[in-house]
């Protein structure tokens, strides 16, 4: 049976216990280390250690370390990234249901008129969102061959205080 090819951040073949607890302090120091810090840590001159550096090739071992730590902190970062979408969109879905259940208790004959407005205003911004479209649509665009571009007029967080405050009067009725 065929050996597994060893990663270079591993003990290599040939390669002795403390020369490699070495490599391994040095490796692990991140932008902090150096040859004079281990050298401290072990009580080794740094002429053994920049010996035993440059036989098992350190820097180039480190490099590919670094660059595997880099690789798995991008696919957990992506990882939580995943899972808050999805514990957004469980959220959201929820919320909807309990609009939805509201909005058909709700007689539309007891809402302002303004009321009635905020209510297609918010819909539709939801529908075109949810399409991936702008939501909003300025006379300028329309200046430009009817080319259509998004405008940022207003923040996520003043969108979201808007729709708690909705939120809010739903809750208690105030809709």
């Amino acid at each position: 049976m065929a050996k597994a090819k060893k990663q270079p951040y591993e003990r290599q073949e040939g390669e002795s216990t403390k020369a490699f607890e070495a490599f391994s302090i040095y490796r692990d120091m991140g932008i902090e280390r150096s040859l004079a810090k281990v050298g401290q840590q072990l009580e080794k001159s740094t002429t053994l250690l920049s010996r035993w550096s440059s036989k098992w090739n350190w820097v180039e071992r480190v490099r590919a370390f670094d660059d595997e730590m880099d690789r798995k902190a991008l696919i957990q970062q992506e990882k939580k990234r995943k899972d808050m979408a999805k514990r957004h969109a469980n959220y959201a879905t929820v919320f909807q249901q309990k609009v939805l259940e509201r909005l058909q208790s709700m007689n539309p004959a007891e809402l302002s008129t303004s009321d009635m407005i905020r209510w297609f205003e918010v819909s539709v911004k939801i529908e075109r969102l949810s399409r991936g479209e702008p939501t909003d649509i300025s006379s300028a665009s329309l200046e430009h061959g009817g080319e259509v571009k998004q405008t940022h007029e207003h923040t996520f967080d003043e969108d979201i205080e808007k729709y708690a405050e909705m939120y809010d009067r739903i809750r208690k009725g105030k809709v």
